[in-house]
């Protein structure tokens, strides 16, 4: 069997498997005796028929695509010892010629980057400024949410809360009977009759009304649609809305503070806090994209995309499913097939993916790698924010297939970090990695064990794959 490479545009190889006439066709053979063994070949015995019998039978075609489907998978796995390259996914099956035998075979190979003079990246770092008036249109808001309805002893106006009694008919058809209904009076509002609300503005609560308002062809009520109605309104309440001022007692009102003054100290310290957040991720963004944009290169198969947002998705039903809402009623409610919607959602996929690609290669290139307690430290962080399923996350966390996942969830926070120190310049200096032939020192007369050089740490070594199958 010969085996021979070509390397494709974006990480991807066609693997080319050769085998010689006499190879196939000893292949060829084995896969007729056992359509020989299978099948009811006409004049001979189970077994016994030879080679051009059965292809007589069956017919050449079949016979090598029986032959394929016997061997195929085989010889892909034997073409993968062969060659330097690691599969990313599964192959992909492009072409067989037979005479001579020639199977082509495309495999995806993991993402390449190489990022060029990272360290030179630099992008400024400006959190946006807190000002007197954002604190003061927040403290509006606070106004506003504490504000309460209370009674008037007036004539109702727009933006009054009124409690009343309506009753429309048109002819001997009652179209509507509502007792103690709560509206806000709105300019224009149409429900639960356009012009009803401007009736009812200038009544004094204890006042009853009668008027007459047209009726809406589109109105659900077909029996009254497109009529006049007498409409009888017998008018309870009028609130207006009582917002406090903004002094001492709304501190008092909304938290524990003692005057005006703490509780704008307060607000201006939780929306510095938001406003860095805010700035942080923003930062994040952009300095990645800087790096992006320096990168020498950043390839990856078609395949990584495809991963970044069936994991985007699978996150997405995992949060609904933990709401109550489970995968095929979210994709019903949705209107959209899973499928479908991974499809839509491919480019922001492939913005993250070439993101997350940057960050591991930061996080190769710096050597960061959490401690062990680190590890520990952030397993009991989410084994106590699980609560009553604290003992099925601790399980699932300390095998060791958890303790990867948390551990490279803290390397990509690491990276993150790093790339915001870099952008702004303030990265610690780099490690500089002993030669790989370089002798560690010993003593002339006992070059012994201890002298020999430390093991590497594991850093830039490809990151294991799963195992890859032609399909």
């Amino acid at each position: 069997m010969k085996v021979t490479t070509e390397r494709l545009d974006n990480c991807q190889v066609n693997v080319i498997i050769e085998l010689d006439a006499s190879e196939i066709d000893k292949k060829l053979r084995q896969t007729a005796r056992k359509l020989a063994r299978d099948f009811n070949i006409p004049g001979y015995r189970p077994g016994r028929a030879p080679y051009h019998a059965v292809v007589r039978t069956f017919g050449r075609e079949a016979v090598q695509q029986q032959a394929l489907d016997d061997f195929g998978n085989e010889l892909y796995d034997q073409a993968l010892e062969e060659i330097d390259y690691e599969p990313y996914d599964m192959g992909d099956l492009q072409e067989v010629e037979w005479e001579p035998f020639r199977m082509t075979v495309q495999i995806p190979i993991p993402p390449e980057v190489e990022l060029g003079d990272y360290r030179s990246v630099r992008v400024p770092f400006e959190p946006e400024e807190i000002t007197d008036e954002a604190i003061e249109e927040y403290l509006e808001d606070m106004r506003e949410e504490h504000a309460q309805w209370v009674p008037v002893e007036r004539p109702a106006q727009m933006g009054d809360e009124v409690v009343l009694d309506i009753k429309g008919t048109t002819g001997d058809h009652v179209m509507m009977d509502n007792e103690n209904s709560e509206l806000i009076l709105e300019e224009g509002a149409t429900y639960p009759m356009p012009g009803l609300h401007e009736q009812v503005v200038g009544m004094p609560p204890g006042q009853e009304k009668v008027f007459e308002l047209e009726v809406p062809e589109s109105d659900s009520d077909e029996a009254a649609a497109g009529k006049t109605a007498t409409v009888t309104v017998h008018l309870h309440t009028v609130r207006e809305r009582d917002v406090p001022p903004v002094d001492d007692e709304l501190a008092m009102m909304v938290g524990d503070y003692e005057s005006l003054d703490d509780l704008k100290a307060s607000v201006r310290e939780r929306l510095e806090t938001e406003a860095l957040e805010q700035a942080e991720s923003e930062y994040l963004n952009a300095v990645l994209e800087a790096m992006l944009e320096a990168a020498e290169r950043i390839e990856y198969p078609p395949q990584a995309v495809d991963r970044e947002a069936d994991l985007s998705v699978s996150q997405m039903e995992r949060s609904m499913a933990a709401q109550g809402l489970p995968p095929e009623t979210l994709w019903r409610m949705m209107g959209k097939s899973r499928e479908s919607y991974m499809q839509d959602i491919r480019s922001s996929a492939e913005q993250r993916l070439r993101r997350r690609l940057i960050l591991d290669e930061v996080a190769r290139q710096e050597g960061l790698e959490p401690e062990p307690e680190e590890v520990d430290a952030e397993i009991e962080l989410m084994v106590e924010m699980a609560g009553p399923e604290a003992s099925q996350m601790r399980e699932m966390l300390e095998t060791p297939q958890g303790r990867a996942s948390i551990t490279q969830d803290l390397v990509i926070s690491m990276a993150q970090e790093r790339v915001k120190e870099i952008g702004r310049g303030e990265a610690p200096p780099l490690e500089e990695k002993p030669a790989p032939d370089a002798a560690v020192e010993a003593e002339p007369e006992e070059p012994a064990e201890d002298a020999a050089p430390e093991a590497d740490s594991g850093e830039g070594q490809e990151p294991e794959q799963s195992e890859a199958g032609a399909s």
